[in-house]
């Protein structure tokens, strides 16, 4: 069982072996770091037989994040002994990939398997002495994903009055094999309320998880989230988390949770227990059982061999225009 990581330029020397991800948390900033490193590392610390390879094996099944599918299917030496499994992550479905790996269940079929996404690592979790407080609202993630309503000045207006401090933690993404070191996405140890409004256009994006709502759960505080797929997929009662398409909402949201000191610590102590269904172990197990019985049985069926052999077929014309490309450039340039 191989996973495919070509650029380790992030990994600044480490050896994959020896890395922990709650130690060295760091490492895992961008989605093929998740995907696709802390996956092996979590499943070689598990003991289950994977390699991580920088080119494609001879055979078997090799996973690869979404980016990365058009180099494993130009570099493998024979495609047809290959099974390639893709972790979509936020990407379009990719059709020359064998199978994938999808972030929600509303994006699952016969050939994409729902994994929950990996929570935080090395997650600091909010101290309970901080009581019922609502003080600090922060947002985790990319800039390009907050609605531009929480960036204005009816925004931080909105906050000032209530004496409550916005927290701005964002990266402008630059690329998937690079450290931000800038990052504190793991620290919520002084953080009240998560608040995570994308703008409306993406409140519809089927391939997003719910990794928001994980880690707010875990660190041992509400959440305020756009009304999304993955959100509601996970949703059980009002306690998990509340709900807000427009910054009035979120305002209003947090109003509550300052009136209600019952409410802020009824959904605290309900997203510590819904927190244990994504703790590692669960995400390993599911992980084995996707990659060694679940993949392997549907390989084993005829109508997907035939649609794998269709799908090499797609791949290496392909390969083969690439290189007619390429020798018809060589041949002009002299």
């Amino acid at each position: 069982m191989s996973f495919y990581l070509p650029d380790r330029e992030a990994l600044g020397g480490a050896d994959p072996l020896k890395l922990h991800p709650d130690r060295d948390w760091a490492i895992f900033g961008t989605g093929v770091y998740v995907w696709i490193l802390q996956t092996f590392v979590r499943l070689h610390i598990a003991g289950a037989p994977v390699q991580l390879v920088d080119t494609p094996p001879p055979a078997g099944l090799v996973v690869a994040h979404a980016d990365h599918l058009k180099r494993v299917l130009s570099e493998a030496n024979s495609r047809a002994d290959l099974i390639v499994v893709v972790a979509q992550s936020d990407r379009r479905p990719q059709s020359l990939a064998d199978f994938a790996v999808v972030q929600n269940a509303a994006s699952a079929d016969r050939d994409h398997f729902f994994i929950p996404s990996w929570s935080q690592p090395g997650l600091v979790p909010r101290p309970p002495e901080r009581g019922t407080r609502v003080e600090n609202v922060a947002y985790f993630g990319s800039i390009k994903e907050l609605d531009p309503d929480l960036a204005s000045p009816l925004w931080a207006e909105g906050l000032r009055t209530r004496g409550v401090c916005w927290d701005l933690r964002v990266i402008a993404f630059s690329g998937n094999d690079h450290r931000y070191r800038e990052l504190r996405w793991n620290d919520y140890s002084t953080v009240d309320v998560i608040v995570a409004l994308r703008p409306r256009s993406a409140w519809d994006a089927r391939p997003k998880p719910a990794a928001k709502l994980q880690n707010a759960w875990a660190a041992g505080i509400p959440a305020i989230l756009s009304p999304e797929r993955p959100y509601r997929e996970l949703r059980r009662s009002a306690l998990d988390y509340i709900e807000a398409g427009s910054r009035a909402e979120v305002l209003a949201a947090i109003d509550a949770l300052r009136a209600n000191p019952t409410l802020y610590s009824d959904m605290v102590q309900n997203g510590l227990e819904r927190a244990r269904e994504f703790r590692p172990e669960r995400v390993v197990a599911r992980w084995i059982d996707v990659l060694w019985r679940e993949i392997p049985e549907r390989a084993a069926t005829p109508s997907y061999r035939l649609m794998a052999k269709a799908r090499r077929y797609r791949a290496l014309a392909r390969r083969f225009k690439a290189m007619s490309f390429g020798a018809s450039a060589d041949s002009f340039g002299r």
